[in-house]
């Protein structure tokens, strides 16, 4: 994935984490929390899922600790600049 390839849910997803200053291993979010500030604008759980999934493979974002049984996510130098900087 490229920021080309960058669609409107993984936009959202990496602006989420970046407003939730979501940006190391121990200061990141879970993805029901994500949904929940969201208030429902980023779909079905599973759908977050496969996004974050293929953001982590890209480089954009990085899995954080575990939260109980859950994973975290946490945005990454690439996602940031792509968040400050828009798609080049």
């Amino acid at each position: 994935m490229e920021s080309n390839e960058i669609n409107r849910l993984a936009y959202m997803l990496l602006r989420q984490l970046h407003a939730n200053d979501c940006k190391d291993h121990f200061n990141s979010c879970t993805i029901t929390e994500l949904l929940e500030e969201a208030g429902g604008a980023l779909g079905a759980r599973m759908t977050v899922y496969k996004k974050l999934q293929k953001l982590v493979k890209a480089g954009y974002v990085a899995k954080g600790v575990i939260d109980d049984h859950s994973d975290t996510y946490y945005i990454m130098e690439k996602g940031i600049n792509l968040i400050e900087g828009g798609i080049k």
